[in-house]
C-alpha cells in the first residue's frame, strides 16, 4: 500500500478499548473500562465555537463543483473547497481530505459513557466537517456496491471502539452543499468508478482544533455478481491535523 508522503500512518485506536454501543429508540450507555471521558474524548464539548457556523479557508456557504476532479456519471457534484489535510492511497485508488467548515451540533447524540452517562456529542457542541474526495488512479474500472469507499476519523486518544459520533441532521450536509452518500438518488449499483474519476463523501464528528485524527478507508469492489469481493478489498490510512 503507498502513503502520501505528506501525511505519515498511525495505528487506529488501541486494543482493549471497550464498546461504544448505541440504542434504538433512546440513548445507551457505552463503557470505557470503568473511567470517566478522558479530557481528549470529551475535548470536542469544551471547545466550543461562537455560536454561529464557520467555512474553513476557502469555504463560503454551499460547496461548488470543482474543475480539479472529473465526477463519475452516477456521483453527486464535487467540491474541493475548505482547507486539505492530506491525501491517501490504496493500490488503485487516492483520497483527498478537505475540511470543509465548523459548526455546532443540532443535537444530542445517541452516544452515552456508560459510566457517566455523559452525552458523548451534546447539542450545541462544536463539530467539524471533513469532506473527502475518492479517486480511480488505477487504469481499470472499478466496479462499487452502495458501500463504495467510505473513510472514517478517529482521534488518536479515542478511547472507545467504534467511530466517533457525529451530527446525523442532513441540514449541515445541505448548508455546506456536501453528501454523507455521495450518489445521486436512484443510481443503481455496481457504481463504475472509471479510472481517473472521482466522488465524495462527507462526515461530521465532534471539533478540536489542532488535534490529530487517524483517517482509514476501505476499498472492497463487486464481483460480477453483485456480491462483495474480498480478495481485491484496499485499505489506507493515515493521520491529519484538523485546523
Amino acid at each position: 500500500m503507498r502513503i502520501n508522503n505528506t501525511v505519515k500512518i498511525t495505528s487506529l485506536a488501541a486494543a482493549g478499548l471497550l464498546a461504544l454501543t448505541a440504542c434504538g429508540a433512546t440513548a445507551t450507555s457505552t463503557t470505557s473500562g470503568g473511567s470517566e471521558p478522558s479530557s481528549s474524548s470529551s475535548s470536542a464539548a469544551s471547545a466550543a465555537p461562537s455560536s454561529s457556523a464557520s467555512a474553513s479557508a476557502g469555504s463560503d456557504g454551499a460547496a461548488a463543483s470543482s474543475g480539479s476532479y472529473k465526477a463519475a456519471a452516477w456521483a453527486l457534484p464535487i467540491t474541493d473547497k475548505g482547507d486539505k489535510l492530506g491525501s491517501m492511497k490504496g493500490d488503485s485508488f487516492s483520497v483527498d481530505i478537505y475540511q470543509v467548515a465548523t459548526d455546532v451540533a443540532s443535537k444530542d447524540s445517541m452516544f452515552l459513557d456508560k459510566e457517566t452517562k455523559e452525552n458523548l456529542l451534546k447539542k450545541g457542541a462544536p463539530i467539524v466537517y471533513v469532506n473527502y474526495v475518492v479517486t480511480n488512479t488505477s487504469s481499470a474500472d472499478i466496479p462499487l456496491s452502495h458501500s463504495l469507499v467510505t473513510p472514517s476519523a478517529k482521534y488518536a486518544d479515542w478511547k472507545y471502539l467504534g467511530g466517533m459520533p457525529s451530527d446525523s441532521s442532513s441540514d449541515g450536509f445541505k448548508k455546506y452543499g456536501l453528501s454523507s452518500s455521495g450518489m445521486k438518488l436512484k443510481e443503481k449499483d455496481p457504481f463504475v468508478l472509471k479510472p481517473g474519476e472521482s466522488f465524495n463523501i462527507a462526515e461530521n464528528f465532534g471539533y478540536t482544533p489542532g488535534k490529530e485524527a487517524e483517517i482509514s478507508a476501505t476499498m472492497t469492489p463487486a464481483a460480477a455478481d453483485g456480491k462483495l469481493d474480498h480478495d481485491k478489498k484496499e485499505q489506507a490510512k493515515t493521520t491529519v491535523t484538523l485546523k
